[in-house]
């Protein structure tokens, strides 16, 4: 007897390896290479049941969803945040050369290479010449607040990442800053975009939330997927068949999958090229 438990269900112990099946590598999800945590088999039903896979199964990986935030979410958040603080710093910037009489010389790109720099704040101090401490303290804090947005890019751990954007965030009469950053990572995960399905629980143990990365098609050997508690220390096994993705979930995912590889885009020259002959090319030449 099956258990359900939101999308998936749990396998008869030796049942047959079928399309939806979710596997989870002998390290179990501790891994810290986020790719290789656990996946989800993509290969239609009928190819596995008329061995036409050649023993060879695809799948797509599945990633722990704070992993899946600290990969693409968290960054996102970050460069968002980094691009309005250089916008509203060159803006500033602009009103103290103009209240000074200075020509306006710094681009908005220079004056992001200046806030990153070391030494960058004095050198601007230097350039606006007499600027008064409170302004002064404002760029210091833009120029903090635009180094925090980096050092979010440069780690991967979620609660580090987590930690630098909450004291980004400025806090309201309802909300703490953390509660501020919880409400935006909420909106986006509401929008996930096509290439990634959500995935609430894996098996009664697994149950924190999951992201299926649709963009990342991967191989792995049949015989390499236990699919029975007596054989999942052989020598070949490197996963173990957990439960599976049922009805319509499983029909939706394999349908998201297939809609972000038929999208396929055309380069600009070819479209050029195109107009050109649909504009110079379809008339009689002349008798």
């Amino acid at each position: 007897m099956t258990e359900v438990f939101m999308e998936c269900t749990l396998v008869p112990d030796g049942a047959p390896i079928r399309q939806g099946d979710v596997f989870i590598f002998s390290n179990d999800l501790t891994n810290s290479d986020i790719w290789r945590k656990a996946g989800i088999i993509v290969t239609a039903d009928c190819d596995i049941a008329n061995d036409k896979h050649a023993g060879i199964l695809s799948y797509v990986p599945i990633l722990p969803l704070r992993d899946y935030l600290a990969w693409r979410v968290l960054p996102r958040i970050a460069s968002d945040r980094r691009k309005r603080i250089i916008r509203q710093l060159s803006e500033m910037i602009g009103r103290l050369e103009d209240d000074q009489g200075i020509k306006p010389g710094l681009s908005m790109r220079a004056i992001e290479v200046m806030a990153t720099e070391d030494g960058g704040l004095t050198d601007l101090e230097s350039y606006l010449k007499n600027i008064s401490k409170k302004d002064k303290d404002t760029i210091a804090a833009m120029i903090n607040e635009i180094a925090t947005c980096d050092r979010v890019h440069l780690t991967s751990g979620y609660t580090e990442q987590f930690t630098a954007l909450t004291s980004l965030c400025t806090p309201t009469k309802k909300k703490s800053a953390r509660e501020v950053l919880l409400g935006d990572i909420r909106d986006r995960l509401k929008n996930l975009p096509g290439d990634v399905f959500f995935i609430s629980t894996l098996d009664l143990e697994h149950t924190e939330g999951y992201v299926a990365y649709l963009r990342l098609v991967r191989e792995t050997n049949l015989r390499q997927i236990s699919t029975s508690y007596y054989y999942k220390d052989g020598r070949r096994v490197v996963a173990k068949r957990t439960s599976r993705l049922r009805a319509p979930y499983v029909y939706r995912l394999t349908q998201q999958m297939a809609d972000v590889f038929a999208s396929i885009g055309l380069p600009t020259e070819y479209e050029g090229a195109r107009d050109f002959i649909f504009d110079n090319r379809l008339a009689p030449d002349p008798e």
